[in-house]
């Protein structure tokens, strides 16, 4: 069975798919990065440089997804953890969710 290339620091895990759905808009940028999440007490974030990484939000469901450019690695970074080389290519970016029984889940952030 085929098992799409996955990164994982702290809350966010970054999951390759073939393509972007039709559905995205482009989302800007922080300061010249992408930030995939921020923290709640820290305000720290999960950043990657804007210059060869895209981020787009899908309307509706706020699904977020990234498209890497170029032929290195870009890092993703954040002040809690070691930064990880991300491939060029298209990824979801899929946050942690808390489970609460009788509750709607709510993103967590580091």
């Amino acid at each position: 069975m085929f098992m799409p290339a996955q990164y994982r620091q702290g809350d966010v895990l970054l999951v390759a798919v073939n393509s972007l759905p039709t559905s995205v808009k482009p989302a800007g940028l922080d300061n010249g990065r992408v930030v995939l999440a921020y923290g709640e007490v820290t305000g720290h974030a999960h950043a990657m440089p804007g210059s060869r990484v895209h981020y787009f939000r899908e309307d509706g469901s706020g699904r977020g997804f990234i498209q890497v450019h170029g032929g290195d690695p870009v890092a993703l970074s954040h002040e809690e953890h070691d930064a990880i080389p991300v491939p060029p290519g298209t990824y979801e970016v899929v946050r942690q969710r808390e489970y609460q029984p009788r509750a709607l889940p709510r993103a967590i952030a580091d």
